[in-house]
Formats: structure tokens, sequence, C-alpha cells
């Protein structure tokens, strides 16, 4: 795939009677008369020539620069009006780079002083120029203007090249993914109303997907070891509208509350906005959520997945327990195909990296700042995998005499640190071989009245009570300009013998100096040079991601499980499990997106929260998928350790598999897009694994470790 297909805002299939537009000056060449005749350039706006640092100009010479003139404000340019046809289709495109830290941008197109359409996200910079196109219909506009804008943030925001083609073939509306015709049904799919078909359940199954004939199933299996949770998706393809879609399941000599079964829903996301934040002209339904419980009603022809999670005791007898999975739809026939689940004679480590969400109790819906939404959602973290916890904690607090005071379990209303550590070691999230995150709060966050004094402190009490070892979060995300406040609290900390710190960071190569462990974004495409670099200076690496939210599961199962494990990293963090701002579940049941009418209505967390129930993406199912990969992976490198003298032969065979899964799971050299819309919905982290891949990968290292540890 070419870079610019990757990094358009929106992907167009083949395009029919595609013709240009001109646009006066849209490439920003000419005199400066002439492009002043042709735009309107607000405060902040400048026409460059020559060197775009870091790159020329896209197209000529002349480029259009929108810079910050204050925090907060923004720079636009607009093109005169442009004569076009009413009610007929087109893409308005433009070349687009970043600068300095990065900024929000808009582009779009106006009429009569209104939004017909438009791209509005916030960009990274990438050191190059990425390709933004805008696909829409005119209405009844006979003309329209252009918009190049930059919203807000620091960063400049480059335009160039931008010109208007018509084509008519533009679609508005629904334009979720519908790649196949309704197979026939056959007369037993006719008497219940339904298709029962099935697809890896990291693939999206949007309600307009509908199967192909291989893909209908008439059976089922899942596989599994003591203590596991395994995904099982089925989906539903309504031949008529179904009030509702229900199933039941039973295994025998299975206990009957080890299978969940509940329903996946969509998140209606807008592809382009009219104004910014403003509904647009095309959205998708994206499958987003797994809810507890029967479906709603299916409309005819459309799709609803069925999604089951089957959790094997930790004492279960291997062996393979056989039942059946029963599908209704009201009144008629029901379809009930058979269940295999076969539980493997395997015990799974514990994973030697260390995999946790970021979480403030602080920052929750004033309603969900309860004990027991904390402990619900502990628990939530440690069933699919956790075995850390990011800790954030008042450690010292201001007296009002003007003094201050070490606390280590304040009472501001908020959650001390001994209460935490307790409630951590209860539900297993406290874990000796597994460090814990302190981001710990002084007179400001990492900077501490009692410096040392205070670290020390909390060491000793780690100690005594036996915690985890504990890394001193400081300065989240540093740039250079903070090397001095960085230098100083990471020497306080440092004074104390064993105290380590950490921090996630971008590129470690200016400011690794100053933290014990690095927790590198999976934005920096060069880890090796980053391990190399760690492993000169003796710090641990680690990653995380600070924008997906749990709408790509193939990326999250790649990202938390094969990437770490190939790359031999040390851990693995997601911002964030829920917060206030990023959406929840409604007291009538409905999701609440933070951003409804925006290209990413729901912001960086995994699940949705609620007062009776937490909903996760499918996302976070994939986490604890990615998570499960590296443990199986694990397992068999203990087992070739144990077994490679009895069994040379196997164990070489073994060995052989385990490189080349290393080899394949490495991730491409390919760069990410300026958009982190287009990072979050677009981008596929590891497009040379298939989605079948995976559950291939599992399935062989499981057989494996079976035959090297049968008696």
């Amino acid at each position: 795939m070419t870079a610019r297909a990757i990094i358009a805002c929106v992907l167009l299939g083949a395009a029919t009677h595609v013709f240009a537009e001109p646009i006066p000056a849209g490439g920003f060449e000419g005199d400066a008369e002439a492009v002043a005749q042709a735009w309107t350039l607000g405060a902040g706006v400048t026409i460059a020539r020559g060197n775009a640092a870091p790159g020329d100009a896209a197209e000529g010479e002349a480029f259009l620069q929108c810079s910050c003139v204050e925090a907060g404000s923004g720079s636009w340019a607009e093109s005169r009006a442009i004569p076009v046809e009413p009610n007929t289709g087109y893409v308005a495109r433009c070349r687009l780079q970043v600068l300095d830290t990065g900024a929000h941008f808009t582009f779009g197109v106006r009429s009569g002083g209104e939004y017909l359409a438009s791209v509005d996200s916030y960009a990274g910079p990438r050191g190059a120029w990425d390709e933004v196109e805008l696909p829409f219909r005119t209405g009844d506009s006979a003309s329209l203007s252009v918009i190049c804008s930059r919203r807000y943030g620091r960063g400049s925001i480059l335009f160039d090249d931008v010109r208007l083609e018509r084509d008519d073939s533009v679609r508005v509306g629904d334009l979720s993914p519908a790649p196949n015709p309704m197979p026939e049904p056959t007369a037993a799919e006719g008497e219940c109303g339904f298709i029962v078909s099935q697809r890896p359940w990291i693939e999206p199954v949007h309600p307009t997907w509908l199967p192909r004939r291989r893909d209908v199933v008439d059976q089922l299996t899942v596989r599994l070891a003591p203590g596991e949770y395994e995904p099982l998706t089925v989906s539903v393809t309504a031949l008529r509208p179904l009030a509702s879609v229900n199933a039941q399941v039973a295994v025998s000599h299975f206990p009957a509350n080890a299978i969940s079964i509940g329903h996946v829903r969509t998140m209606k996301r807008w592809l382009t906005n009219s104004a910014p934040l403003q509904p647009g002209q095309r959205f998708e339904r994206r499958p987003m959520f797994v809810f507890p419980g029967a479906s709603g009603p299916v409309a005819g022809g459309e799709t609803q997945r069925l999604w089951l999670t089957v959790h094997a005791p930790e004492d279960a007898t291997p062996g393979t327990y056989e039942g059946a999975l029963t599908i209704s739809a009201g009144a008629g026939e029901a379809t009930t195909l058979p269940l295999s689940v076969e539980v493997l004679p395997i015990d799974l480590p514990e994973p030697d990296a260390t995999f946790g969400m970021y979480y403030r109790q602080t920052h929750q819906y004033d309603d969900l700042r309860t004990d027991a939404f904390m402990e619900r959602s502990l628990q939530d973290m440690r069933e699919h995998g956790c075995n850390s916890f990011s800790v954030y904690a008042d450690v010292e607090r201001k007296l009002p005499d003007g003094t201050w005071e070490i606390t280590l379990d304040n009472a501001d209303a908020k959650v001390g640190l001994l209460t935490q550590m307790g409630l951590l070691e209860r539900l297993g999230l406290a874990r000796a071989d597994h460090p814990q995150l302190l981001l710990a709060h002084g007179e400001t966050d990492g900077r501490f009245h009692y410096g040392s004094k205070l670290v020390r402190t909390v060491e000793e009490r780690a100690r005594e009570g036996g915690w985890p070892a504990l890394l001193w979060y400081l300065v989240d995300e540093p740039s250079p300009e903070r090397e001095p406040l960085l230098r100083e609290v990471a020497g306080v900390v440092h004074d104390v013998p064993g105290a380590r710190t950490v921090t996630a960071i971008g590129d470690p190569t200016a400011l690794g100096k100053y933290y014990d462990v690095w927790i590198v974004s999976n934005t920096l495409r060069d880890f090796d040079r980053v391990l190399a670099q760690a492993a000169e200076t003796g710090a641990e690496v680690w990653t995380y991601n600070c924008v997906w939210n749990g709408a790509q599961p193939r990326n999250d199962r790649y990202f938390t499980g094969l990437f770490t494990w190939a790359y031999g990293l040390g851990g693995n963090w997601q911002w964030c499990y829920c917060e206030q701002g990023g959406g929840r579940i409604g007291l009538d049941g409905q999701v609440e997106p933070a951003l409804p009418t925006y290209g990413d209505p729901w912001r960086v967390q995994y699940v949705a929260p609620g007062v009776e129930f937490n909903a996760p993406t499918v996302g976070w199912e994939g986490r604890r998928e990615g998570i499960d990969d590296l443990r199986y992976l694990q397992a068999l490198e203990v087992a070739i350790a144990a077994h490679r003298a009895d069994r040379p032969e196997l164990a070489r065979e073994a060995e052989g598999f385990l490189s080349h899964v290393r080899g394949r799971a490495r991730r491409p050299d390919t760069s990410l897009p300026a958009s982190q819309i287009a990072r979050v919905y677009d981008v596929v982290e590891q497009p040379e694994l298939d989605p079948t891949d995976y559950d291939a990968i599992r399935r062989r290292a499981a057989d494996l470790i079976v035959a090297l540890t049968a008696p």
C-alpha cells in the first residue's frame, strides 16, 4: 500500500468521470499579488518559499504556512469562490505537513458562509507531506471556497497543492463497508429468518457486512488453557426484520457461569464533518462495544455479531467438553450449533512483561467515583491480563498553617497510596515480580516539598509492606525545555538508593539518561535503535500507546502480544482504561460518546464505564488475547528449555517455529500518517500478518507445548 493510500483521511474506490476544477493559486506559486487575489489570509498566515523545514514544498517552490499567533487561537486561509455544479460529487485535496509539536487542522469547503464538509483532526509532526482527501456533494450550492486552517496547537501547519476534482461517484450517508451480496438462503435459514456465519473475531463485522456462503458455520470450537478467557463470535444476518437476537449455551460438565453471552454494539463515527464538531455528510457504524445479553432489533439485510467469552476454571480438567449454542430471533425457528470446548493440558505462566492501564479514580464521572466502581474496574483489569497498575496518589499535603506533612493515605477525598496498595494486593494486581507505576503528587506532580525524605519514606513503607517495586513516574512525555525540572526531580529520587524512575517518552535519545525505565511510544518506528541505546545505558525498555481507543482489536492484539514479545520489551501500557470526558454508558443503558459528531467520538479509553457495568471495547478484548499470545510463546520457550535434552528433535522444531514467528512479528518499516484520526482507525500496525495468522500461531504453539510436555 502506498503512503498516500495509508494516510488519506478517507479512502475512495476507483473513481469514474473525474474532472479537475481549477483553484486559482492552489499551489501558492506566483507573485504575492496573484496569491492575494485568490486567497484571503488571516493573522499568522504567510506564503513561504524555498525550504519548509524539514522539507521542501510539496509542489513547486511555495506553500501556505499557518503559524501559531497565540496559544489557543487559530490561523486560517480561505480561497475566493469557485464555481461548482449543484448536486454533484467532488473531492477536495491538499498536501499537509505539521511542524514542531503538532496542531489541530481543518481542511474544508464552504458555501454561503457555511461549511459543506470538512476534515478535522489533530496532527502530529512527521517530517513529510501527507495527502488529505475530502469527498463531498455540493447540494444546492453553485459555488464554494476552500478553507485551510490551523485550529489550535503550538505547531505550524503547512498546506500546498490544493485542488478540487469533480467526481459524481462520491457517496454520502452510511458508508459502513458492505463488501458482499446477500447469499441465497437455504430452506432452513429461511424458516429461521437468519443466516449464521463466522469470521475471525479481530476483524470488524459492521451491520452492513453480509456473509459469503463459505463463511456460514454449522459447528463451533474453542481451545483454551485452564484459567484462560477466550472469545468466540458468530454473526447473525437477518433475512427479515428481527425484534432481537437471543442465544443460549450449554456445555456438559462445564460450569454454566463460565460462558458469558453478549452482543456487539456500534458507534456512529463521522468520516467527514460539516463545520468542526458538527455532523457531516458521511459516516460509518463502527463495531465497538460488547454489551451483555440479547441484542436489540436487527434490520432486514443487516448483521448482528454475538460475542461469547469462554472461561476455563483454573482447576478445569483437560479434555473436550461437548455442548451447543442455540440462536433464536422472535417467532422463527431456532438454530442449534454443536459447540466443542477443548481445555488444553497447558499451565500458562504469568507473563514476564509488565502489563497495565493508566487509570485515575479522581478523574472518573462524579457518580462513578465510588469504591465499588474502582474495585470492579481493577478486577476487570486483572481478568484481562494486567499484572500492574498506575498508582496516582497524593503523598504530601499543605496544612492550613502553611506547613507540609507527608501523608500516605490522605483525607482529601482521594484514594490514598496505602488504600490503593491494599486493594491491588487483594485483587491480584500487586505482584512481586512486576513493579507498579507511582505517579506521586506533592507540591506538584513529581516535585516534593520534602524532597528525598519523602521518597525515602515511601520506599521504606514499600519494603515494610512487602509491596512490589515502585517506579517513580516523573514528568510525563517530557520535552527538551523541561530538562531542568527533570534533572532536579530525577536527582531527588536517585538520591535514595534503589529508587528508580520511569516515564512515557517519545524518543529517549536526549532525555533517557534521567530514567531507569523508558516507556517508549509505539509511534517511534525504530525500536532496534532504542533497544541498543538502552543496552548501553542500562535502561529497561517498555512501550505504550496513548491514541488508540479499542476500535481496532487487530492492532491491540498485535501490539500487546507479538510486538512486545518479538522485541523483548519489559512492559506494555495503554492510555487509558476509562476517564471522565472520554464517554460512558448513560442511565438509559446507551453509550454516550464524548464527541458524538467528531471523526473520533470515543476518546482514548478502552471500556465504556457505567453505574451497573463496564462494557469493553473490542480492542480491550484484543489486549487480553495479545497477552495470552505472549504467554503461549513464553510457555513454549519454557517447554523447549525443559525438554531440549530428552526431545531434541522436537525442541529444534519448536525453536525454528519461534524464530519464524519472531521474524514475522517484527513491525514493517512504515511511517504513520499525521492525522491522529487516521492513526486510530485506518492504520494496520502489522499488515503482513493476516487476521487468521494470530490463531494459527497460537494453535501451533499450543500443539508444540503439548507434544514437548507429554508424559
